[in-house]
């Protein structure tokens, strides 16, 4: 089957042989495979029972980035929102000869308790990963649904598998000035992106809708195409962080990147009965 809905995931298949993985909980994409290589990371220390946030992959960022609140809310909700700690549903499936396609939903009614009241606004939120022979989309919809308007951000928050991080570049960001969140200043980004080491960098207003990372050392790379998204968020914990994270192993850093499309810098008001869209595209470089 195309789609194979099992009781915890499910599991996309594409005629090519392409395939990608969703939990059902954070809607979290755990995986994407092209030409039987994986191209998501995941730790392998990531913890996969629901207690918890999934390590890797493409955990879903609403409706707050980082730790804080959001405007006329007054307490702080989880780091990164309910989303990605939340249990989605699949709410439908299909193919063509073109791609196979899964849906999935969450909405006031699925979140706990404790975040209902931490965020106390009807809405509906429909995930979208839709897997083609050499690409993936992942689109998320949100819809208010009450008679509140109400302020969110939102982040696709995509952990690339990649043969070393000091062999990598990001292209496309240059030109582009952007919050240094480690060392907790601004800077203009010139030229590609190298690491080196700990970055955590949030680049608004994107010139380009396209973001390359090449393997520099090696052939190969991939690709975001940015859709109705226009920030951009690169990340990687180097080894003095990710030897604090219990669910991150101490040197799996040399093997993953985030460049993380979304709505981070400024939020987004959605009006009573309004709509919002936001997408990625992933291809091979």
């Amino acid at each position: 089957m195309p789609v194979a809905h099992q009781s915890n995931k499910v599991i996309l298949t594409h005629p090519s042989g392409a395939s990608a993985e969703v939990y059902l909980y954070g809607a979290t994409l755990t995986s994407w495979k092209v030409a039987n290589k994986e191209r998501i990371f995941v730790s392998e220390k990531a913890i996969l029972d629901g207690s918890k946030a999934i390590r890797g992959g493409i955990p879903l960022v609403f409706p707050v980035f980082g730790k804080g609140k959001a405007p006329h809310v007054t307490a702080a909700l989880p780091q990164h929102g309910f989303a990605r700690i939340s249990l989605w549903k699949l709410l439908n499936s299909s193919d063509d000869a073109n791609a196979v396609t899964a849906e999935f939903g969450l909405d006031h009614t699925l979140i706990s308790e404790e975040n209902r009241k931490l965020w106390p606004f009807d809405f509906s939120l429909v995930y979208t990963v839709k897997l083609a022979a050499e690409t993936i989309e992942t689109k998320l919809r949100v819809h208010n649904i009450g008679e509140k308007s109400f302020d969110f951000n939102t982040l696709l928050h995509t952990y690339f598998l990649i043969p070393d991080a000091s062999k990598v570049k990001v292209i496309g960001l240059s030109g582009i000035d952007y919050v240094d969140k480690v060392l907790a200043t601004t800077a203009h980004q010139e030229g590609d992106i190298v690491i080196k080491g700990e970055v955590d960098s949030v680049y608004a207003n994107v010139k380009s809708p396209d973001v390359q990372i090449p393997y520099v050392a090696e052939q190969g790379g991939v690709q975001l195409h940015l859709k109705g998204l226009s920030d951009v968020v690169v990340w990687n914990p180097w080894a003095a962080k990710a030897a604090g994270m219990a669910d991150f192993g101490n040197e799996e850093y040399h093997k993953m990147i985030c460049v993380e499309a979304g709505q981070v810098a400024e939020f987004i008001a959605l009006a009573a009965g309004g709509s919002w869209e936001g997408s990625q595209i992933l291809s091979l470089l």
